[in-house]
């Protein structure tokens, strides 16, 4: 048994050295191999009692140690001086719940492989694994705790120049390839093992084909792609604020003024997109939705644009609706005194010098548990307010139904305004691209989590989406990195971490759609098409066999 605990713990170290930043993605290949020869030994020797639950522990050990070390980044969302009791907790509390239900459904989903292999046989067994994997990684992006950081295909996110395919399969892609070759060297290995050496090698040479054959294929398109779209200039505005002590408490005319000093660098003047981060202004409170021109840090930067006529802003901000009325408005409203309801959102705000109207686009992926109550209506009567105080709510989040692409009369570029923790979402970005988006930017506040993998992971995340589309990506931090990402997913410019700074640079304005573009995750549901069909093979087994033996009695 210390053997299973042994290649429990060298799959869950595979997978820790093969994440970004630091990792080296090769060894995503063999990260479940241990796992897989696991179960197979497990599945052979009769003697071994309690199968399943052994096969789930030691698959718990491995998937615990990747989540763990992984984003053990979580634990330090807390002030870096002096925190609390309470905000160490919360800090320690978010880290543990995303690590154990994270762990808890990979390790669900690899049983359900087991007990598919004894079942139905190999074959059916190693299309479920991968079916099973895919529905994993779809359901995280999709329901209310979503946490698509593992999904296997961000694994190439540091080394991008092996996965220029992306625009044809977006990151499933990668998952696809990391699953499968995985598959062809456990059996390269498993025949090794009993003595079957010429499968083994045949295997073995697959699977070495399997790895090298995209690679090439990848490496070639990098080096022959030709960048497309008209020129166009942008900037990128990077305060220095710590979200815990000064972004939330200083005044707004402060922070607007820090903001319009950066714009105001000889670097950008021939800039004419100028975006800011996150949360950006005002700073305490929020913007009122229906008086955005009466806003103090609006009328700042309007006095700037007028002075600057050629530039538009893009800045993420702080911005509530507001309602008088005696009924709830909607579920994610929050009531206020006197019949007054508040929706709060996490929005990017358009300011262009002349303009009649102010675009406004609500960040509508959120962050689980800071920015969203998961089924409120289901656990906010057993858990009540229990979600992370960060930038001052408790509250679910007001988002919008559909995507916003920002237009201006100053040029011609049409951009996706994602907000932070929605740039790892690849589906949900192509959307803004099939809406005609050329450009993508983030506005982003990565330093509530210090100098750590945090920042750096979404960094790397938001290479995958200049792949798939084809599109520039420039990405606006507080405190960085803010940087400049082109069509290849290469960073052509960034500023450091923990400094303020400004940052200008030569973007084009591709207007052609991709592949994935234009269909998205394609693979990932005919993936899921036979998932349902291998599950209802699976039940109707079950049901049989059930009727059979009550026949017999």
């Amino acid at each position: 048994m210390y053997r299973a605990y042994l290649l429990s713990l060298i799959s869950g170290l595979l997978f820790v050295v093969s994440w970004p930043t630091y990792g080296f993605p090769i060894f995503l290949f063999f990260s479940f191999v241990p796992l897989l020869l696991i179960e197979d030994q497990f599945s052979i020797i009769k003697e071994i009692k309690n199968k399943a639950w052994k096969i789930f522990t030691l698959s718990f050990i491995a998937f615990f140690i990747w989540n763990f070390f992984t984003y053990f980044w979580l634990s330090k969302a807390h002030p870096q001086e002096n925190p609390t009791q309470a905000e160490l907790g919360q800090a320690w509390f978010a880290f543990g719940f995303a690590s154990v239900v994270n762990t808890l459904l990979m390790s669900l989903a690899f049983l359900y492989y087991h007990k598919i292999r004894q079942r139905h046989g190999n074959f059916y067994g190693y299309l479920f694994f991968i079916c099973a994997w895919f529905g994993l990684e779809k359901m995280h992006l999709n329901w209310d705790f979503a946490w698509p950081w593992l999904n296997l295909g961000n694994g190439f996110a540091t080394y991008h120049q092996w996965i220029q395919w992306y625009e044809y399969t977006g990151s499933f892609g990668g998952t696809f390839w990391v699953l499968c070759v995985n598959i062809l060297i456990f059996l390269s290995l498993h025949f090794f093992l009993n003595h079957q050496r010429r499968r083994s090698l045949v295997f073995g040479l697959v699977s070495f084909l399997a790895i090298a054959f995209p690679l090439l294929i990848s490496l070639l398109i990098y080096q022959n792609y030709k960048e497309k779209g008209a020129e166009e200039y942008v900037g990128l505005i990077q305060p220095k604020l710590n979200p815990y002590t000064e972004k939330y408490n200083l005044p707004e005319a402060e922070i607007v003024g820090q903001m319009i000093s950066l714009m105001e660098k000889e670097d950008l003047k021939p800039a004419s997109i100028l975006i800011t981060p996150e949360t950006s202004f005002p700073g305490k409170g929020s913007i009122d939705y229906d008086a955005i021109a009466q806003n103090l840090g609006v009328q700042m930067f309007e006095v700037f644009l007028s002075q600057n006529p050629q530039k538009v802003i893009l800045a993420g901000v702080d911005m509530t609706k507001f309602h008088h009325q005696k009924n709830q408005p909607n579920e994610r409203s929050i009531p206020l005194r006197n019949d007054a309801w508040a929706n709060p959102s996490n929005a990017v705000l358009q300011i262009e010098n002349g303009a009649n109207e102010y675009p406004v686009y609500k960040k509508s992926k959120l962050v689980v548990g800071v920015e969203l109550f998961p089924y409120s209506a289901f656990l906010k009567p057993l858990l009540g307010n229990v979600m992370l105080n960060f930038g001052g709510g408790v509250y679910s989040l007001t988002t919008q139904n559909s995507p916003e692409v920002f237009e201006n009369s100053k040029n011609k570029a049409k951009i996706a305004p994602l907000v932070c923790y929605e740039s790892i979402f690849g589906e949900f970005v192509s959307k803004f691209v099939k809406e005609g988006a050329n450009l993508i930017s983030v506005s982003t506040n990565d330093s509530w989590w210090g100098n750590s993998q945090g920042h750096r992971q979404l960094l790397a995340y938001a290479k995958l989406r200049a792949i798939e589309n084809r599109r520039y990506v420039v990405r606006a931090a507080n405190s960085g990195v803010s940087a400049i990402i082109n069509q290849r997913g290469d960073i052509a410019h960034q500023l450091d971490y923990d400094s303020a700074g400004a940052l200008a640079g030569k973007v084009k304005l591709n207007e052609n759609n991709t592949y994935y573009s234009t269909f998205g995750d394609a693979i990932a549901r005919v993936v899921l098409l036979f998932l349902g069909i291998l599950l209802g093979y699976d039940l109707l087994y079950l049901i049989g066999k059930r009727l059979n033996h009550g026949k017999s009695k």
